[in-house]
């Protein structure tokens, strides 16, 4: 059976790498992509409430060397909200730079966004969970300063320094928990 839990990281990331590499083509890549990752959502909710809560060990490395994902129902549905509303901010996007010479740069760094948003919500340790809040931040700070103007870059990098000061410490409680317990991984 597929792996729900890698696909609900792996097909935002696949679309943006999609929309990188063919800007031109972004919208139209865009669109059935946002479909894709949110069906991908629901079939896996769908299986977090037949199975009950749903773990993946990419890879095959398990705990403590590998990157393990975990859904359970609070997280399923978490996801299905996330992709939801990011396939309705597609839809819109695709109307709204359809005469924009941003485009091409909204798609790659709005599917990176909603990766991480994706993995936020399926990571299965602490230490996964600062990387996924880094992806966020970096790839919302650059959407947010498309808008090309003065205001809009010093906006962002106002964001991106408070953001980067929050991750810093984010990273301090982790290591204090990995100090404290010797292990960063939730309880299966």
């Amino acid at each position: 059976m597929l792996d729900l839990l890698a696909l609900a990281v792996a097909w935002p990331l696949l679309g943006a790498l999609l929309t990188a590499m063919s800007p031109r083509w972004a919208p139209a890549i865009g669109i059935p992509m946002a479909v894709g990752v949110t069906l991908n959502a629901l079939w896996l909710v769908f299986a977090v409430m037949e199975r009950g809560p749903l773990v993946s060990d990419l890879g095959g490395w398990g705990v403590p060397l590998g990157i393990s994902l975990r859904a359970d129902g609070l997280a399923a549905a978490f996801l299905v909200m996330v992709n939801l509303v990011g396939l309705g901010v597609s839809i819109h996007a695709n109307g709204y730079f359809a005469a924009s010479k941003t485009s091409p740069h909204f798609w790659p760094l709005w599917f990176l966004l909603w990766t991480g948003l994706n993995a936020l919500w399926v990571s299965g340790d602490l230490f996964n969970l600062y990387v996924t809040l880094e992806l966020i931040g970096m790839s919302a700070g650059a959407l947010g300063a498309l808008g090309g103007t003065r205001e809009a870059v010093a906006a962002n990098l106002r964001y991106l320094l408070f953001g980067l000061a929050g991750s810093m410490t984010y990273l301090l409680g982790v290591s204090l928990l990995y100090i404290a317990y010797g292990s960063l991984y939730r309880l299966r």
